[in-house]
């Protein structure tokens, strides 16, 4: 949940801002160069490479660490009650069911039965995959 004393603070104008600012750095999510990174790490990724805090002074390092947290989980939290997500120009979160179905150990080849289960899916926007491919 969105803390309300960060929204007295900056405003929602400002924390719109950075959300979009966020949602078109052109980052794939919270992977790079094939490799998992943990929240801490993209946080210092977003906040120093990206410029954020060069372009928004009047906010420290862990109000903006702060902000991006809220951010990730009201998109958890929303992908828990099974809401969609979307970012305007961004992309779409949302949470794909998977039927239960046999299985086959790759070690022993035996069957085993697989559960149900939900994956959560990303599907990119439009003006995301523009500025990915662009000529």
């Amino acid at each position: 949940m969105i803390d309300p004393r960060a929204v007295q603070r900056y405003g929602p104008r400002v924390l719109r801002g950075i959300a979009l600012e966020l949602a078109g750095s052109g980052k794939k999510g919270l992977q790079h160069k094939g490799l998992s990174l943990t929240r801490r790490f993209s946080f210092g990724t977003l906040t120093n490479r990206n410029a954020l805090q060069e372009r928004n002074p009047h906010l420290y390092q862990r109000d903006i660490e702060k902000i991006v947290g809220t951010i990730f989980d009201e998109i958890t939290e929303a992908l828990a009650r099974g809401d969609r997500v979307e970012l305007r120009g961004f992309g779409a979160f949302s949470i794909k069911r998977r039927d239960a179905r046999t299985g086959r150990n790759p070690r022993t080849g035996e069957a085993v039965t697989v559960t149900e289960k939900y994956i959560p899916f990303f599907k990119t926007g439009k003006q995301l995959r523009e500025r990915i491919n662009v000529d």
